[in-house]
């Protein structure tokens, strides 16, 4: 509810409360001082309302209600659920203090699953939006990522899709074409190092074998 002066619009209610409450203090000072009696009469005045109070209460009321009537959710309807699923496991090491490898890179990693995959890929894609489809029954437009991460349906596509990747990994074509895919510079970003892609190959192993144990 921040505007673009970064203050609330409860903020501005109040504002409109206390220019009210400053006219009459203004109205009723003498020698600049008011009364502890006038006071109490000018907060029974704001209390029982105003034709200006009760204006801006209502413009307030619509606002309100307005934001709070806007869609929650961030599922847009032509994101990549599958692409954005397979980042999960290692999503935390793309930004912040533990960063190993930049978003920049993903269109190979991308590459890679489609390699790895074949078909499977869209038919993973598919169920992916299915899911998605169900859950918007439920949830509407309010729905989050983290519900879509968390319901059992994707929890078990993304079990299916890692076992898949463990066991072309394991084999040297695997091996191969991950390196291939990976150690590969994007636009003006240099090369990856062996180090940083061998640390997200391990985290997507981890993860798998880690699903796999939870069946």
């Amino acid at each position: 509810m921040n505007g673009p002066t970064g203050k609330r619009r409860c903020h501005d209610m109040a504002m409109i409360v206390s220019d009210v409450i400053m006219t009459l203090v203004r109205e009723k000072a003498r020698d600049g001082k008011v009364s502890l009696h006038d006071l109490e009469r000018i907060a029974t005045l704001i209390g029982s309302g105003s034709m200006v109070l009760d204006s801006a209460y209502v413009h307030q009321e619509e606002a309100c209600r307005k934001f709070h009537q806007l869609p929650k959710g961030n599922v847009g309807a032509r994101s990549n659920p599958f692409h954005r699923l397979m980042v999960r496991p290692f999503e935390h090491l793309l930004a912040g203090d533990d960063l190993v490898l930049r978003r920049d890179y993903l269109p190979h990693y991308f590459e890679f699953l489609e390699h790895a995959l074949e078909k499977r890929f869209e038919a993973f894609e598919r169920h992916c939006r299915t899911i998605i489809q169900a859950l918007m029954v439920i949830h509407g437009n309010n729905l989050t990522w983290d519900q879509f991460y968390a319901d059992g349906r994707t929890v078990k596509t993304l079990q299916g899709a890692l076992k898949l990747l463990r066991a072309y990994l394991d084999g040297p074509e695997g091996q191969r074409v991950w390196h291939a895919c990976m150690m590969r510079p994007m636009g003006d970003l240099p090369q990856p190092s062996v180090g940083q892609v061998n640390h997200i190959r391990q985290v997507l192993l981890e993860t798998a074998r880690g699903l796999e144990a939870a069946e």
